[in-house]
């Protein structure tokens, strides 16, 4: 799961920029780069890497990820087959690090956006009344030019800096211990794992592909991950069963064995310890909230 240094320099030529993206499918791989970076997610579902955190998004997934912290987000399968009617849209905004820390923190009034900015180091999602207003002003600001547009990003970053709903994504002792030689190795074993979760997976398959021991993998992927290989496997699948109990007309069966999951013991053993709740009682608690 190692991530790619990315440098922003070509990207970054002035203080912020704004990327528009639509695609048959979200192409970037898992990396990190010393900018800050907002993510919009306009259309599309899949996985979202932050740090050490794997979970669903959709279409209004909004995340602000702070510099040197892995991330990438990942389509569902049925984008990759490219189906007709189906794309990945998002607003990508750039803030580049010296602008944001040494130009807009020494502006009057600035100790709230310090105090967002420190929490970014572990990624944060936006929910609530502030993700409506930052996604408004994001979809319009690409109609916008000059002094309009940097008054737009000022807003945006005031609505983050005042934000109350929103949720911190990483474990608080998670540390990036990658470097940009030992990223493709485990990007591809990453794009494997997020491809295959529902068929079974052998570790010897796997290791191959990072082209080591069984054994050497595993001390390898806890090392720079901080979870085991096979939890991580399950934490997948278990999210992605997560989203299939959405679907009413899925037997919680079809659930188990359609997220890789080989029985129903192991599947509710571990959306239990997942998720605290049994597959049944978490339906419950969704069908309670519509």
């Amino acid at each position: 799961m190692k991530p790619q240094l990315v440098n922003l320099d070509y990207v970054l030529l002035d203080s912020f920029k704004i990327k528009e993206i639509t695609a048959p499918y979200f192409t970037n791989s898992h990396h990190f780069h010393n900018d800050y970076e907002l993510v919009l997610v306009l259309e599309s579902t899949g996985k979202r890497v932050i740090g050490d955190r794997v979970e669903n998004f959709k279409g209004g997934d909004m995340v602000f990820v702070g510099p040197n912290l892995p991330h990438a987000w990942f389509n569902d399968n049925e984008y990759y087959k490219q189906k007709e009617g189906l794309l990945a849209r998002s607003i990508v905004t750039y803030f580049k690090k010296e602008w944001l820390e040494n130009c807009v923190l020494a502006l009057p009034g600035a100790e709230k956006l310090k105090k967002l900015l420190v929490n970014a180091v572990r990624g944060i999602k936006l929910e609530g009344k502030a993700r409506e207003r930052i996604a408004s002003i994001l979809i319009n600001t690409g109609q916008s030019n000059g002094l309009k547009k940097s008054i737009d990003i000022f807003t945006v970053l005031y609505e983050l800096s005042e934000a109350r709903e929103y949720e911190m994504l990483t474990g608080i002792s998670y540390v990036n211990s990658y470097n940009e030689n030992e990223a493709r190795r485990i990007n591809e074993v990453y794009e494997y794992v997020l491809k295959n979760f529902t068929t079974q997976i052998k570790l010897e398959e796997v290791a191959a592909i990072a082209n080591m021991s069984p054994n050497a993998f595993c001390r390898y992927f806890k090392t720079h991950t901080q979870k085991n290989f096979s939890y991580f496997i399950n934490e997948v699948r278990i999210g992605h069963a997560c989203k299939l109990l959405l679907k009413k007309d899925l037997s919680v069966s079809r659930v188990c064995f359609e997220s890789g999951f080989q029985s129903m013991t192991n599947f509710n053993k571990f959306f239990k310890r997942f998720t605290g709740k049994s597959p049944n009682e978490y339906r419950k608690g969704i069908v309670s909230l519509e």
